[in-house]
């Protein structure tokens, strides 16, 4: 069964990587097109110690971004996609408990998150409905996907 659902979940994952045709190089350079950077941001960038803890609030601020997107408070939207980030990054930072098969998926998932979390961040920007919807929809996939290549316990 573990074997089926790592399986499952690859396939997903190479599905997703497929339908967003982004480079690594354009995973920030947007700093300079929207006035982002990594010295910069916005909001104030929340800082996790452990993956325990952005995981719980990457979880908790999904769900929020999903009520903020029907109640169209947009600007709140593109504060999340924001935070998110940091959160992802902490997951790349600090997943040591994750097994040498799972690590290469685990980047390529979280490399997934990071675009889907940006695509986020830039329809709160653009206060454009449909692309936060379709944003968060993405995120809400791959979480599953995420969680399923740490060992049972770690994220909770």
């Amino acid at each position: 069964m573990t074997f089926q659902k790592t399986f499952v979940a690859g396939i997903v994952a190479c599905a997703i990587a497929g339908a967003q045709p982004a480079s690594a190089e354009d995973k920030h350079n947007h700093g300079a097109e929207h006035g982002h950077s990594e010295k910069k941001a916005h909001f104030e960038k929340v800082s996790f110690g452990s993956v325990k803890e952005a995981w719980a609030f990457m979880k908790t601020k999904v769900g929020e971004a999903e009520t903020m997107v029907g109640e169209n408070k947009l600007e709140d939207v593109h504060k999340i996609g924001e935070q998110l980030e940091g959160a992802i990054h902490t997951l790349e930072e600090k997943s040591d408990m994750v097994t040498a098969e799972n690590k290469t998926k685990l980047a390529s998932v979280l490399k997934q998150l990071d675009k889907s979390a940006d695509d986020l961040l830039h329809a709160g920007e653009a206060k454009d409905a449909s692309a936060a919807a379709l944003g968060v929809k993405k995120i809400k996939g791959l979480l599953p996907l995420v969680e399923g290549l740490y060992p049972s316990g770690s994220l909770q």
